[in-house]
């Protein structure tokens, strides 16, 4: 029982920090996969609430000052004007990872209940493709990997 919790809370970490290593987690440890969605979603969703609410706060504390003009700000911010917080939520699992699509969001100055609710539509929309991806690409490649052609 208690090794199937630290498998859970192990895909529902580090898909806090890097959305893909949740489905990659799950499907190394066997979970079944809408058990590896849900995990992942939730780990997205942990970095969202803890980057909304004290996000100034470690940032402030633990980041020094960076440069405000590099072009990967510049594309945040081209990204911010032209889709707003539906674009930045879309993206953020596969892009610009949960911590970093949630930092985007209120820097901008979005309603917390907006992040909330665009930030759970689609870590719930993604948690479900690519875990499906990761599984089906698993048994794709496990397949041709025990059952060569002649």
């Amino acid at each position: 029982m208690s090794e199937n919790i630290v498998e859970y809370l192990s895909v529902l970490l580090s898909s806090s920090f890097k959305f893909l290593f949740g489905p990659l987690q799950g499907k190394a440890y066997g979970l079944p996969w809408l058990l590896t969605a849900a995990l992942t979603a939730a780990g997205m969703m942990l970095s969202v609430v803890v980057f909304t609410y004290f996000g100034q706060y470690l940032k402030q504390r633990f980041f020094k000052t960076k440069k405000v003009f590099t072009p990967a700000n510049r594309r945040k911010v081209t990204l911010w004007r032209r889709y707003g917080i539906i674009g930045v939520a879309l993206f953020t699992p596969l892009l610009l990872t949960p911590i970093g699509g949630t930092l985007v969001a209120n820097a901008f100055g979005e309603k917390r209940e907006k992040i909330f609710f665009w930030m759970s539509i689609f870590a719930t929309i993604w948690g479900i493709l690519v875990t499906l991806m990761v599984y089906e690409a698993g048994d794709l490649l496990q397949g041709l990997l025990h059952h060569p052609k002649p």
